[in-house]
């Protein structure tokens, strides 16, 4: 049986995550290795996953836990903008605000590559809000 794990971060905006998506960021959360916060993470979605969907407790992360896990979630375009939506950007250093601009523009390029615009227009959109809010912050 197939279910949702429910992202739920220290501020408390959430995202529900099919259990796929939750694999492939787990997989990437794995790949990023040292990463303050990385193994965690990737340890509370995978000890999710193996969870019996009728009894799978939310997935909580803490603060130390939020950049690898944005850094990771690019695997899955559309968690990773949910993820950012209601962030308060300014509170990501110049740098990680930059990195979140590049990981943004190479997905809407990837999607505006799509041959089915109909399929991605929506999650372009998004990502194109995303861009137009990291590029107003500063």
């Amino acid at each position: 049986m197939r279910g949702l794990v429910l992202f739920v971060l220290p501020d408390g905006r959430s995202t529900q995550v099919s259990e796929p998506s939750a694999r492939l960021i787990c997989d990437r959360l794995w790949d990023l290795g040292i990463m303050a916060g990385a193994a965690t993470a990737a340890t509370r979605i995978s000890e999710a996953l193996h969870t019996h969907p009728a009894f799978r407790p939310d997935v909580s992360f803490n603060t130390r836990e939020v950049t690898p896990l944005i850094e990771a979630a690019p695997v899955h375009p559309p968690t990773w903008t949910l993820l950012l939506k209601e962030a308060d950007l300014s509170t990501f250093s110049q740098a990680q605000r930059e990195r979140l601009l590049g990981v943004c523009e190479e997905l809407i390029d990837t999607l505006s590559a799509d041959h089915d615009q109909n399929k991605v227009r929506a999650r372009i959109t998004d990502l194109e809000r995303l861009r137009y809010r990291l590029r107003a912050t500063d």
